[in-house]
């Protein structure tokens, strides 16, 4: 398609595309440069800069006078709409410009009691399992639309609550609720393991009753207002060192292991 529209032009070029016959009148010879002089008339009469424009797309050509017109190639413009963004980038010369990386929502949950877990149950899941809310959640990814996902909380002594939360890119702070169930124990209850003959054990900080020193066994129940509350216990016993423990406690019964080490002879 290309071949014909250059040989017509270098025809041209040389005074002889455009006349139809030698009694149209006699050629004007071009010099050899990026323009050519041509007879001002052409096939079917046209003026030569249009003829020649017509039969050569890619071709600029302007009447100098009614017998001689100017001609220049020019780039081929494309049949389809331009790319604004493209040309835009190419001037500028900056890298085309590419689709955005698909979004995520990264989650982040308000505190709850000790050892909640959360599951997700609708929506894009990114896992199906419990996980506890204390550690990282995987990242759920977004379509352009946006996306809603129902999660359902669990604790022990709680009642489990599904809510259900609109999500958008980057962080999202997750807000719940865990109602007590009826009846569930609002005191910690403690159960010693592992501590010598004549073990006592006293509250050094946190919810404590009192910092008396009580034999293992009589250790009082200490109320909670909420789980995850730290506590700092000392134990003493006869032909062993003073020891400290630190942990956190919840409703209900708490198995705490004691380990003591002995004192040196005479001590």
């Amino acid at each position: 398609m290309r071949a014909f529209p250059h040989a017509l032009l270098v025809l041209c070029v040389l005074g002889l595309a455009c006349n139809r016959s030698k009694s149209d009148g006699p050629a004007a010879a071009a010099p050899g440069s990026d323009t050519a002089n041509t007879l001002a008339s052409g096939p079917g009469n046209d003026p030569c800069a249009v003829y020649i424009e017509r039969a050569a797309p890619g071709v600029r050509c302007e009447a100098i006078d009614a017998a001689r017109c100017t001609c220049e190639l020019v780039p081929a413009v494309s049949a389809s709409a331009p790319d604004v963004a493209a040309n835009s980038n190419s001037a500028s010369g900056a890298p085309p410009a590419t689709a955005p990386e698909s979004a995520v929502a990264n989650l982040e949950f308000a505190k709850g009691p000790q050892n909640t877990i959360v599951q997700c149950v609708s929506g894009p899941c990114p896992t199906r399992s419990a996980d506890f809310i204390t550690g990282a959640y995987p990242p759920i990814p977004l379509p352009a639309s946006g996306a809603s996902v129902q999660l359902e909380f669990r604790a022990m002594h709680y009642k489990p609550y599904v809510g259900t939360y609109n999500l958008v890119p980057g962080r999202n702070y997750i807000q719940f609720t865990l109602e007590r169930e009826f009846g569930a124990p609002v005191s910690a209850a403690f159960q010693f393991e592992g501590a010598p003959a004549g073990t006592t054990v006293e509250c050094v900080s946190g919810p404590c009753v009192d910092n008396k020193a009580y034999a293992i066994d009589k250790f009082p129940e200490l109320p909670l207002k909420d789980d995850g509350a730290t506590l700092l216990l000392r134990f003493n016993a006869p032909g062993y060192r003073t020891a400290m423990t630190s942990f956190q406690v919840r409703r209900g019964p708490n198995a705490v292991p004691v380990l003591m080490e002995k004192a040196p002879l005479g001590k």
